[in-house]
């Protein structure tokens, strides 16, 4: 009988083990809320890079991060990769006018699906948010960058709208300036 509550006793606590192990492993980090600026009637996909020495200085509106996206598409910033856990009712997308004026733009959900016969969709511009990875190389660095796109369900299909990290850089003219000091060898 004594044999069998050690056994019982040695899985329980075998059982609180694993169990206070992975509580802390499970620990989500919070984001930073954002609020994105995009120049109005800006289609297609944009970028944001993170932590160049010569990037745009951090910006914030009270708590939220601000990145303004430029007209190139392409925001290179100091700021380093909000990673972790965000609700998405703290991340905001704004078209901008000249005069500093902000339209919102919805965020399309992750159940959405491009639907070219919905009149709403033809539109209606969204934002679809892409992952946080790495890229490169790009001017001898790998950049850890989030990709995003802008524009009705048919605007963000029309390849003539998107373009990738590389074409962005390139075609885009964006500084090369802005990358150095941005990777040690």
């Amino acid at each position: 009988m004594k044999f069998l509550f050690n056994i019982h006793l040695l899985k329980i606590l075998f059982i609180s083990l694993i169990i206070a192990l992975l509580s802390t492993c499970t620990e989500i980090k919070k984001s930073e809320p954002v609020i994105y600026l995009i120049p109005e009637g800006y289609v297609g996909s944009f970028y944001i890079i993170f932590n160049a020495p010569n990037g745009l200085p951090p910006k914030y509106e009270v708590e939220s991060r601000v990145y303004e996206i430029p007209p190139s598409g392409v925001l290179v910033t100091q700021m380093n990769a909000n990673g972790g856990w965000i609700e998405s009712s703290k991340m905001k997308y704004f078209y901008v006018n000249d005069t500093g004026d902000r339209t919102p733009i919805n965020e399309a959900s992750a159940s959405t699906e491009l639907n070219t016969s919905n009149s709403n969709a033809e539109t209606t511009r969204t934002v679809y948010v892409g992952g946080l990875g790495q890229s490169g190389p790009i001017y001898g660095c790998t950049v850890i960058n989030q990709n995003f796109t802008v524009g009705t369900d048919s605007e963000q299909i029309d390849s003539k709208n998107l373009f990738n990290i590389y074409d962005a850089i390139k075609l885009r003219n964006i500084d090369e300036k802005l990358f150095d000091n941005m990777c040690q060898h």
